[in-house]
């Protein structure tokens, strides 16, 4: 027995050791490499890249609009070939809306270096595909460089991001939101959630328009531009805000308006543009003396938790001269707005105006928006809104019947008899309301109406046009102050933070 026993124990003792053995030869199990490493610096969504101390976040959106009474970006039919509402303008109109997002943050010596680049793409109508760029930016130190929203944009605008989100366009704010814009700036931490900002932005411009040349101005379509080269982007100064009640924005943009060179010169004025045997439009000839544009661009809301969470008043409120692509609405087009009866309500924008010889005649403009969202469940929310915009030309523009033939200036396309008053300023109002739901967090279904009223200072005056706008035909109408409706539907989900 004990024999047995000295076997077997001698037995097992072999087969451990040859198991050793063999156990020592294979290779040994790593330890798992975590590849994805969470980066908590800069809130949810951001992680390491490999191998570096850079944190980034990619986030995207899918979207969908259905319009009625716009065309695919939003923008209500009153001007361009769509405000002549016959059967070549498409009153309906679809887009398919996609981005890309990422954002990529560092900690240096001087602070987050922060990159964001969000791609976009859009399949409209018929097919056609858009790619943009709407941002491309660094931030660092303080200063931000590349393509973004402007820091002089009022807060309580009808755009999207922290604004009151509208699925319309938005005609009479100021807000480069959806597409972005080239500037660079810096920006002051005052504390207590203010801070100070200069900066400069690529030049945004309406026409500046020399009226001695014949056929610049035509209904519902911006006047032929006579302005020079850029030479310095628009620069401007902003102060804003965001405390526990509400937000605060205000800035002073300016705009350099400088003509190109006179086409002639005045006989009617007794002035000179060019002299005698000079080419006109050309440097043999003089030009008017630079003007500089301004506008003051002011915003923002008030949080009524009181009611509901979420709910707030706020708005915006710009005027300024020669710079009325800020002051009177970034997308406040020259209206030419047809309706039956042989009835047309028309306007004129552009920054300034001059005639061979004379010196530029700015433009006024100012936009005022109020709105109030209120939130009835935490899915389920309602914005009601308005605004009201006018582009004013002065009495030297007016009496002097610039954009009527007078004062040496040429015969355009839009004709008045020479008894009435010749004046093509306007104002733009505007009433709307917009439904939200949220079933699940980031992903909204939305409708919203619109109706928009264009009041003309032609009122009431024959016009002759002598320029045709879609089918509309040339020849006499009656000057009337008209509306039109618009109706927007939205499906939209993002996801990740970026690009939404």
């Amino acid at each position: 027995m004990k024999m047995v026993k000295g076997l077997l124990l001698g037995s097992a003792a072999g087969v451990v050791a040859v198991a050793g053995a063999q156990a020592a030869d294979l290779p040994v199990k790593a330890k798992p490499v975590e590849y994805v490493k969470i980066c908590s610096l800069y809130g949810d969504g951001f992680y390491y890249i490999p191998g570096t101390e850079t944190c980034v976040r990619i986030g995207a959106s899918a979207q969908a609009d259905y319009y009625y009474g716009s065309l695919s970006n939003g923008h209500i039919l009153f001007d361009g070939a769509g405000g002549a509402h016959d059967r070549t303008v498409s009153e309906h109109a679809m887009k398919g809306h996609g981005q890309i997002g990422l954002d990529g943050r560092t900690q240096t010596a001087y602070g987050t270096l922060r990159s964001v680049v969000v791609f976009k793409f859009e399949n409209v109508d018929g097919g056609t595909l858009t790619p943009n760029l709407p941002r491309s930016f660094i931030q660092w130190a303080g200063f931000t460089f590349g393509h973004t929203k402007s820091y002089s944009d009022p807060f309580g605008s009808f755009g999207g991001g922290g604004d009151f989100r509208n699925i319309t366009q938005g005609i009479t704010h100021d807000d480069t939101g959806a597409n972005g814009t080239n500037q660079i700036a810096y920006t002051w931490e005052l504390g207590n959630g203010m801070v100070f900002i200069v900066g400069a932005d690529e030049r945004k411009n309406n026409s500046l328009a020399n009226l001695s040349t014949g056929g610049v101005v035509a209904v519902g379509a911006a006047p032929t531009t006579s302005r020079a080269g850029m030479i310095y982007p628009d620069p401007y100064a902003a102060f804003r805000m965001s405390q526990a009640w509400g937000v605060f924005s205000a800035a002073v943009h300016t705009s350099a308006n400088r003509a190109l060179y006179y086409t002639g010169d005045n006989a009617v004025l007794g002035l000179t543009g060019c002299g005698a045997g000079a080419q006109g439009g050309t440097t043999q000839c003089l030009y008017p003396s630079d003007k500089m544009g301004w506008a003051f661009l002011s915003g923002g809301w008030i949080n009524l938790p009181w009611i509901s969470q979420g709910d707030r008043f706020g708005g915006y409120f710009n005027y300024g001269q020669g710079a009325t692509k800020y002051a009177g609405g970034a997308n406040l087009n020259s209206p030419g707005l047809f309706g039956a009866g042989n009835n047309v309500t028309l306007g004129v924008v552009t920054d300034g105006v001059y005639v061979n010889g004379a010196g530029i005649q700015l433009t006024t403009g100012w936009a005022l928006g109020l709105a109030f969202e209120h939130w009835i469940t935490p899915q389920f929310d309602v914005v009601v809104y308005g605004s009201r915009g006018e582009f004013k030309y002065n009495n030297t523009v007016i009496a002097g019947r610039y954009f009527c033939g007078g004062s040496g200036a040429a015969v355009q396309n839009i004709v008045v008899a020479a008894t009435t008053v010749c004046d093509p300023g306007f104002t733009y109002s505007e009433v709307g309301l917009r439904f939200d739901w949220y079933p699940v967090p980031a992903f909204r279904l939305a409708i919203e109406a619109r109706y928009a009223m264009i009041d003309t200072a032609f009122a009431g005056q024959q016009v002759t046009l002598t320029k045709t706008q879609g089918a509309r035909p040339t020849g006499a109408y009656t000057a009337k102050d008209q509306g039109i409706s618009q109706v927007a539907i939205r499906a939209q989900r993002g996801f990740g933070g970026v690009g939404e």
